[in-house]
């Protein structure tokens, strides 16, 4: 098995000389016969190891028995080790996560405060096998198919390649004790009744399943990676005007139009919640006049905008009171109102009112009426219209108002004057 992990890391680039690797030992015979091959590898590779344990406080004799395995295992192999102990229950129920997302979080964060090169977790050949079936009776395509990747930014996993028997054969042949999670053998999770019942029958059918799964992954990767590649160049070709031109998206065959529409997603929000059914919400905008829009998920909001599809994530709520000759800051830009008019210096609008009013810079809100220069007013939303003002934008324009009377829209001209006094306000220095 040494040879086959040796293999894995070569064909994957997982190491490079002088490395300074994080293991993630649960004690598992998994973890364990990582630690073990790549404690045999450091001298090769020159590489900096660090273990880190991660006690989820789950199981209350069980969890510390294992924590005291993983201590005696790096003290006899001078291993440094991190333990970290975090109430995983509690965290799961603050965050609406299942008890098994709230641990992968918290063990990747301790990965995290370790300072190295990479990090090496024991996902194996089964792991990857049940991964693809608990993806397919979710719902998935060939990305999600494509099993756990060898891979991931700086996480690597050696043992990818190497199925759960090989592993515990490995740790007999080489004298290497190791835990066994008593929680494994329970059917309370999706995991764990695929492990345990489903992997089984299958293996009925055909022994080599888990093999079949790991090459059948490798397959889908690569594919996958072609789609990616040919959906990034079409997501390049139909950028247009801060969006993405709907008649280009029209032209896409649908498999390469969903995934352009998935990146646009995951380059505005990420694509955790998005899922299929708010990708063909964002389709049907194809088809839908100017002005639609629909709300999705972590704030995104996607608009039809003449002839473009546009993502937005800024829903600004600025609403800043000015004092007068008191410069405020908003959004990296200065702004300074004044009674008195600054000859050398080119205002940005005029305007005068009654004495005293408690003027703000805001974004637009519900019946907002614009004040024309010639003193007649229209709604604000007709305004912003008839000048032609992208939607995806309209929400974020800085305002100039008094109550919902509005005298100023940023980036517009409206000189507005009165018998009284005139009412500068320019733009400060930077």
């Amino acid at each position: 098995m040494k040879e086959k992990v040796i293999e894995t890391i070569k064909k994957f680039n997982m190491l490079k000389h002088g490395d300074s690797v994080v293991i993630g030992l649960s004690g598992g015979a998994d973890s364990v016969s990582l630690a073990h091959i790549l404690l045999g590898l450091k001298d090769e590779y020159s590489l900096e190891l660090t273990a880190v344990h991660v006690n989820h406080n789950i199981r209350t004799t069980g969890a510390l028995n294992d924590q005291r395995f993983v201590e005696d295992f790096c003290k006899k192999h001078s291993l440094p080790l991190k333990v970290f102990s975090i109430d995983v229950k509690k965290t799961a129920a603050e965050n609406s996560l299942t008890l098994e997302e709230a641990g992968r979080q918290q063990r990747y964060l301790a990965f995290d405060n370790i300072n190295a090169d990479k990090t090496a977790v024991a996902h194996n050949l089964n792991d990857n096998a049940e991964t693809m079936i608990m993806r397919l009776c979710r719902g998935t395509g060939i990305k999600g198919l494509a099993g756990i990747l060898p891979v991931r930014g700086n996480i690597i996993r050696p043992l990818i390649m190497c199925s759960r028997n090989e592993i515990e054969t490995y740790c007999r042949e080489n004298g290497l004790d190791y835990c066994i999670d008593e929680t494994n053998l329970e059917t309370d999770y999706t995991r764990n009744k695929i492990r345990r019942l489903v992997l089984p029958l299958l293996e009925e059918i055909n022994p080599n399943t888990v093999d079949i799964l790991g090459k059948s992954a490798r397959i889908f990767r690569q594919e996958n990676a072609f789609l990616e590649k040919t959906a990034r160049q079409a997501y390049e070709n139909c950028r247009s005007g801060g969006g993405l031109s709907a008649e280009g998206l029209k032209q896409l065959d649908l498999p390469i139009l969903y995934r352009v529409l998935r990146l646009a997603c995951e380059n505005s929000v990420g694509l955790k919640d998005i899922g299929l059914e708010h990708i063909e919400l964002i389709r049907e905008l194809l088809y839908r006049p100017s002005g639609k829009k629909i709300m999705l998920p972590k704030g995104l909001t996607v608009f039809r905008e003449y002839d473009n599809i546009v993502f937005s994530t800024d829903n600004s709520d600025t609403d800043i009171i000015l004092d007068y000759d008191s410069p405020v800051k908003i959004n990296g830009r200065e702004y300074i109102i004044s009674r008195q008019k600054y000859a050398t210096e080119k205002p940005i609008g005029i305007f005068c009112e009654k004495k005293g009013p408690e003027w703000h810079i805001r974004t637009r809100k519900s019946g907002d009426v614009f004040i024309r220069g010639d003193n007649k007013c229209m709604k604000l939303k007709k305004h912003l219209i008839d000048k032609k003002i992208p939607v995806s934008q309209r929400d974020t324009l800085l305002l100039l108002a008094e109550g919902k009377n509005i005298y100023y829209i940023e980036g517009m001209k409206n000189k507005f004057s009165a018998p009284n006094y005139f009412l500068y306000i320019r733009e400060g220095e930077q």
